[in-house]
């Protein structure tokens, strides 16, 4: 029996259970950290109203409901292959967001786009999961679908394979060359030197993803619960660079690079560690993740220069890299346009709150 559960401080005690049992049989499975997960509930209660829809054994749905704006949002959805009960659950939130205002409904979104958002698209691609990839069911698009979905925005991932690298060295050369003449420093971004950039950062990032469709800004206590000297530890330290303009003195360009760790099979409440694990992946696949220009930096050429600063130390430490969620109409994907890839495709969905009846 569906239940609707408005969240008043505490999350039923089947909502960790379902998606254990759900991906037991699966060769993926998205990181869900539970502390972690109600402390975001906390955090971001005051700004919303919260319903959670389940059944306890089937099904787990969220709807989040901005105290303002039009668009109602769905997260931490869960579920068996069970039309009906989809079908009830998300009329139930339907409702909901109509009785409250919002005229849309936009998912799967865990409040926002810092967390997890979007579903992967058939078919899987070969690499089965990288660290923070949106995974599902094969069958959750194919539900959203009956029940009204389409897609608001497409992303990609893109596989460079070890074959191909060579070719992607002879159409970045002009890159590589530029990249010891420009008029930035480059600042690697290690634990020891996140500290000390963490305010910066925090503005950068903010500027830079803040026109993106779906983007919302969060507060700096979630901010740094997600980026701070843990999360720097994972990244290449190789690969992952701040460009600072010698002129001004601003951050201008971030890329944020890191192994794919998903080999390794870490548990859960443990964290990788590029100096730890690095030595041990059985395949060394580079994770392009997180690449960006400030808008007063744009139209200079900085998006292929980031890539060829990741290629001076590329071959030594790699044999493969994967272009990590790109938005499909986003400029950053002109790096690879000309190169063969292999891709994954990834969506975010929308429909009307109400319904119109036939």
């Amino acid at each position: 029996m569906l239940e609707r559960i408005p969240y008043t401080g505490q999350l039923p005690a089947s909502f960790f259970e379902l998606p254990r049992r759900l991906y037991a049989d699966q060769p993926f499975a998205p990181a869900e950290d539970a502390a972690a997960v109600r402390q975001l509930f906390e955090q971001e209660a005051a700004q919303h109203e919260i319903i959670i829809y389940t059944d306890h054994q089937n099904l787990r749905l969220v709807g989040l409901f901005p105290l303002a704006g039009e668009a109602a949002y769905f997260g931490f959805w869960e579920t068996t292959d069970d039309a009906a009960l989809n079908a009830e659950a998300f009329a139930v939130l339907a409702a909901d967001a109509d009785w409250l205002g919002k005229t849309s409904i936009v998912g799967p979104l865990h409040f926002n786009t810092f967390q997890r958002y979007r579903l992967r698209l058939d078919p899987a691609p070969s690499w089965q999961q990288f660290d923070r990839e949106p995974v599902n069911p094969a069958y959750y698009p194919r539900l959203l679908a009956s029940l009204g979905f389409t897609p608001k925005l497409h992303f990609e991932s893109r596989r460079l394979q070890a074959v191909d690298v060579p070719l992607a060295y002879q159409q970045k050369q002009p890159a590589l060359e530029e990249l010891t003449r420009i008029p930035f420093d480059f600042i690697a971004l290690t634990p020891a030197t996140w500290p000390l950039l963490a305010d910066e950062l925090y503005q950068l990032v903010h500027e830079v993803f803040s026109q993106n469709p779906a983007y919302k800004a969060v507060p700096r206590a979630q901010f740094d619960a997600l980026y701070n000297p843990a999360f720097a530890a994972r990244l290449c330290p190789h690969s992952s660079v701040l460009f600072r303009d010698q002129a001004s003195g601003r951050l201008a360009a971030l890329s944020l690079c890191q192994p794919n760790y998903h080999g390794l099979n870490l548990p859960p409440d443990v964290a990788p560690v590029f100096e730890r694990d690095y030595p041990r992946l059985p395949r060394k696949t580079l994770l392009v993740k997180t690449v960006g220009v400030h808008p007063d930096f744009r139209q200079r050429g900085l998006q292929d220069l980031l890539a060829a600063y990741a290629m001076r130390s590329f071959q030594q430490y790699y044999e493969e890299a994967i272009f990590c969620l790109m938005r499909a109409d986003n400029y950053s994907l002109r790096f690879t346009k000309d190169l063969p890839v292999e891709t994954a495709h990834y969506a975010l969905f929308e429909r009307l709150a109400r319904l119109a009846r036939v």
